[in-house]
């Protein structure tokens, strides 16, 4: 790490777009679905400001097309990283269509595996304190769910995560001789439990014990949440279930987090826990999901 510790890495969360033109890609996944606003988090190297739209430098695309970060509505935090081990890790300058993209970014299916606050993560991996989203002060809707579901904190594919780190940390160590005071090795590494009780000390205002108290009384659905994605996770890559049925048992599981943890922590906590998402949720079918959706409209 650079010992003079200024902020090198801008991350960013903003709308997609406008609901009304992107009602079709609002159905794509599951997520989506569930939040109220779409919200797309990226990173972007300070340096490089400002971008060129056309070829933009030093940029962490996610899923989805190239979002500025000087538009009305978005979120900034500025952090110290470690821009090279953050490179390393998750490549900079690569689009969707990119043919190494899986390589040099993240491996699977975005919305199945991963979605843009699990790479932004990634990024984030490299800052000083190995800080993830639930840390800044921008919005990240839907975080909450990601997080509790098979996606986790850094992505759903946690043996490939683990390997790039360690090749990162290896390929990073010769620098650590000329200012680099951490051991790129020993980083911790946010857990999915450290990650949850994060989100309900948000949640409760800063109290741990108000905090721990929910993290307890909410363990038993949160890990039934857990399972269920991971089966159906499973089920989807071994072909059982479809695309549209995975995103359909995907909002099911979605409606009983919600209204289970409505019923055990009240409906004001529930909003706190899950910001900007759906907390009324039902469960349904794609045919009324869409039928909702253009009523909407």
């Amino acid at each position: 790490m650079n010992s003079s510790k200024k902020p090198n890495l801008v991350v960013c969360s903003a709308m997609v777009a406008p609901a009304r033109a992107f009602f079709f890609y609002k159905l794509r996944t599951w997520l989506d679905q569930v939040v109220k606003i779409v919200v797309h988090t990226f990173a972007v190297e300070e340096s490089k400001l400002p971008l060129n739209p056309e070829a933009p430098n030093g940029y962490w695309y996610c899923a989805g097309d190239f979002c500025g970060i000087d538009e009305a509505g978005v979120y900034q935090h500025l952090s110290s990283a470690d821009l090279d081990f953050a490179k390393c890790l998750v490549s900079p300058d690569i689009k969707d269509d990119h043919p190494e993209r899986e390589k040099l970014v993240i491996s699977g299916q975005y919305g199945i595996h991963y979605v843009c606050h699990n790479i932004t993560n990634r990024v984030l991996y490299a800052t000083e304190n190995s800080e993830t989203l639930i840390d800044l002060d921008i919005k990240t809707t839907g975080y909450e769910v990601v997080v509790k579901s098979a996606l986790g904190v850094y992505g759903q594919n946690k043996v490939e995560w683990e390997r790039r780190k360690q090749e990162c940390a290896g390929s990073n160590e010769s620098c650590n001789s000329s200012g680099r005071n951490i051991d790129l090795y020993n980083r911790p590494n946010r857990t999915r439990d450290e990650e949850i009780y994060r989100i309900h000390l948000r949640a409760a205002g800063g109290d741990a014990k108000t905090a721990a108290n929910i993290t307890y009384a909410l363990s038993e659905t949160d890990r039934y949440f857990c399972y269920t994605t991971e089966r159906l996770l499973a089920e989807y890559e071994v072909g059982s279930i479809d695309i549209n049925s995975y995103n359909i048992e995907m909002l099911n599981a979605c409606s009983l987090l919600f209204s289970e943890t409505t019923r055990i922590v009240g409906r004001s906590m529930a909003s706190k826990i899950y910001p900007e998402c759906d907390i009324d949720l039902r469960s349904t079918s794609i045919e009324a999901t869409v039928e909702n959706k253009l009523m909407v409209i």
